[in-house]
């Protein structure tokens, strides 16, 4: 059993090779043998089989396309076509069963040979490898599918793996026979330097030295009139090594192997790309991404250029990061370094460990990397000075942590956490928040695949899960593998704020999970103030409101606020006002009601609110007593003065909010004293009050209606005792 994709895609067993002929049933086929013995949701396959814009019922003539599929394949091939939730497999149980698993397994041992110095063997090697490949991968495949990203990749892999090959025909003396094969390269990639670098090398080591000079004059003006930039450090060492004809330059002997490496000069088998894959189902995130490249890409001085991104848990900035760094994959010629730093784990990764995996990658031989950080971190430095690397850092604890993994000048580094790295000096900080209203529903309906015909249900379940990707992948995983639930049904069982974390859980992937490790990193005082604060039903937390409800002054309750920020556990539109995330918000009560006792939870509500009605009482002295003491009049309603003696919306907003939960929450003494106390005037009088200077009329309406509901309830529970 044989499947082939590197080429047309085609299927061989005992019965011999076949072709599938259905269009989709290729793509189909194509998309599962590109993530061998990995599960593909249905939704990434309905977005491969039929774009963003698929018709209603594709979920049920996806069925029938993968049926057909298995019988198109025969009885042995099919059988390898398994359905697993959250979508359906391939299974293939060993490297020679795919040709990609094949040419990945003779990568390996091509390198393991170079590693050991035997170049003639890993050229030959590389051949075989790239002998299985028939033309572009899955060239017969439509072009419009959306495994375009995966197919690309290939064929740049396809590539790196003839550079290699190139290099260690080099190594082995080679050098005018790969004239014809390098100018071809060449003419297909006209941007790549490495290119140009091996064919000035070959053209050197041939005796033609002026042509090599010539090859650096063309490669200089290419890069300038196409794209504006010179050529990197390594073209042009190269290219000074030529004028002063270096010797290294020279291969001594064909054939002969060369001594090993010393550390501070290492050069890995093949440039390191550690990048693990992304999701598939990517969605949105343009401007985002955009602008890290930019920051990436931009002149970085005398040191590395550095974007920090950070975002609450479960926002996607792993997945940002990782988007962004297989788009710079072609730009940072000497390879991408990969490190997951497990910040929000009880054991953060240690910097010393990770240096010296990186000291690995980059070459270094097991027996000359050092014990102890400062020492590894030098070799590092020694190791990044004269290559462009793209470092990614993700989950970082903080900047202490990620400052020894920075390479040298002309490389970058992406890092990401849920923290600010405020403390990285020249970083770019890049926040990143929930999904627009429109990426949120194509993210649901891409791991769905359904809810194209519930347009309200998907627009109430992507706002109940505060438009959170991983919320949003839960809730669509759930949906996807219960076909008897309708979205109007998943909208309604995350209606019910009691359970609505529960809800938002699937296998490993889990919204309160995600939240714990940041809530745990909390000191004392500021994992208190988290829980406290998250009691609040008011959309926005003026600051007198926050540091009143925590009962601090209010220069001691900023400080903290201001780190629960950082720590993206709270919000902050503007200076002096905070909020919640719906769901950190929810994950806040649940730890407050563990925590804190009903009375200490009552105190803070009620500290709270006093503190918003004082702020309604806390206007200008002139235009409280003129509100106060001026009639209405037909012909004056009270509401046409200045703008300084009218609190903005929000106030008001805010305002109803505290009123409401003083009233709603049971234990509660439903008396408005406190707001009497705020409100001297009467709300029945003729005589405005501060409260109606807000929004004209409303907010006294507002407040006499949630009076009458407040007295209800109470005649309700006493008529239940």
């Amino acid at each position: 059993m044989i499947f082939r994709i590197l080429g047309p895609l085609l299927v061989e067993d005992g019965q011999g090779t076949r072709t599938l002929a259905a269009p989709k049933q290729r793509v189909i086929l194509a998309s599962l043998l590109l993530r061998p013995n990995q599960v593909v949701p249905v939704a990434d396959l309905l977005d491969r089989v039929w774009g963003k814009h698929h018709p209603a019922s594709a979920t049920a003539t996806l069925y029938n396309h993968v049926a057909r599929l298995r019988r198109s394949l025969g009885d042995e091939a099919g059988a390898r076509v398994l359905t697993r939730a959250p979508g359906y497999l391939v299974e293939i149980r060993d490297d020679r069963e795919l040709d990609l698993g094949r040419f990945h397994a003779l990568r390996a041992t091509a390198a393991n040979a170079a590693q050991d110095g035997d170049h003639d063997r890993a050229a030959d090697l590389l051949r075989q490898a790239l002998g299985l490949w028939r033309g572009n991968a899955l060239s017969d495949v439509p072009a419009g599918a959306t495994h375009s990203p995966d197919t690309e990749q290939l064929d740049e892999l396809r590539l790196a793996v003839r550079q290699q090959c190139v290099e260690y025909d080099l190594e082995c003396g080679a050098a005018e026979s790969l004239l014809p094969e390098l100018r071809h390269l060449l003419a297909a990639h006209p941007f790549r330097e490495d290119l140009y670098g091996q064919l000035m090398r070959a053209l050197y080591r041939s005796g033609r030295q002026a042509e090599a000079l010539d090859v650096f004059r063309t490669a200089r003006a290419t890069l300038l009139d196409e794209l504006g930039v010179e050529p990197g450090p390594a073209l042009q060492r190269l290219h000074a090594s030529v004028l002063r004809q270096d010797p290294v330059l020279v291969c001594e002997q064909p054939g002969r192997l060369r001594p090993p490496p010393s550390p501070a000069s290492a050069e890995p088998a093949c440039p390191p790309v550690q990048l693990p894959p992304g999701v598939p189902d990517f969605t949105g995130r343009r401007e985002e991404v955009a602008a890290v490249i930019a920051a990436l890409t931009a002149d970085g001085g005398d040191g590395p250029r550095v974007a920090a991104v950070s975002g609450p848990a479960g926002v996607g900035t792993t997945e940002l990061a990782l988007r962004t760094a297989w788009r710079l994959r072609g730009t940072f010629t000497d390879g991408v370094l990969f490190a997951d730093l497990r910040g929000q784990q009880c054991g953060p990764a240690d910097p010393a460990d990770v240096l010296a995996a990186f000291a690995r990658a980059l070459g270094a031989a097991e027996d000359t990397i050092p014990a102890g950080q400062e020492p590894r971190a030098a070799l590092y430095r020694g190791l990044t000075a004269r290559r462009r690397l793209l470092v990614v850092l993700d989950g970082a604890a903080g900047s202490s942590q990620v400052r020894p993994l920075l390479p040298g000048p002309g490389s970058a580094a992406l890092v990401t956490g849920r923290r600010r790295l405020t403390g990285l000096a020249g970083a770019r900080l890049f926040d990143v928040g929930p999904l627009p209203q429109a990426d949120a529903a194509e993210l649901f309906g891409k791991v769905s695949g359904r809810g194209h015909d519930e347009p309200d249900a998907v627009a109430a379940i992507t706002a109940r899960c505060g438009r959170l990707p991983l919320a949003l992948r839960i809730a669509g995983a759930r949906l996807a593998a219960r076909p008897a639930w309708s979205a109007r049904e998943l909208a309604d069982r995350l209606a019910d704020r009691r359970h609505r974390m529960d809800e938002l859980r699937t296998e490993d992937l889990d919204v309160r999970a995600g939240l714990v490790p940041g809530y745990t990193a909390l000191p004392g005082p500021h994992a208190r103030a988290f829980r406290l604060l998250a009691l609040a039903d008011a959309p926005t937390l003026p600051l007198p409101v926050a540091a009143a409800m925590l009962d601090l002054p209010r220069r001691g309750a900023e400080r903290i606020l201001e780190e629960l920020v950082d720590a993206h556990l709270l919000t902050s539109p503007r200076q002096g006002s905070y909020g919640f995330h719906d769901l950190v918000r929810l994950f806040g009560e649940e730890r407050s009601a563990a925590s804190e006792t009903a009375q200490e939870r009552l105190a803070a509500v009620r500290r709270g609110a006093g503190a918003a009605l004082a702020r309604v009482d806390q206007l200008d002295p002139r235009g409280r007593q003129a509100v106060r003491g001026a009639g209405r009049s037909p012909g004056n309603s009270g509401h046409d003065g200045p703008a300084w003696l009218r609190p903005a919306p929000e106030e008001v907003e805010n305002l109803c909010a505290w009123i409401r939960q003083l009233f709603a929450t049971d234990g509660m003494p439903v008396s408005p004293a406190p707001l009497d106390t705020a409100t001297p005037a009467p709300l029945d009088t003729a005589t405005p009050a501060p409260l109606d200077t807000a929004a004209p009329g409303r907010t006294s309406a507002a407040v006499r209606r949630l009076r009458l509901d407040s007295e209800r309830a109470v005649g309700n529970r006493a008529v239940a005792g």
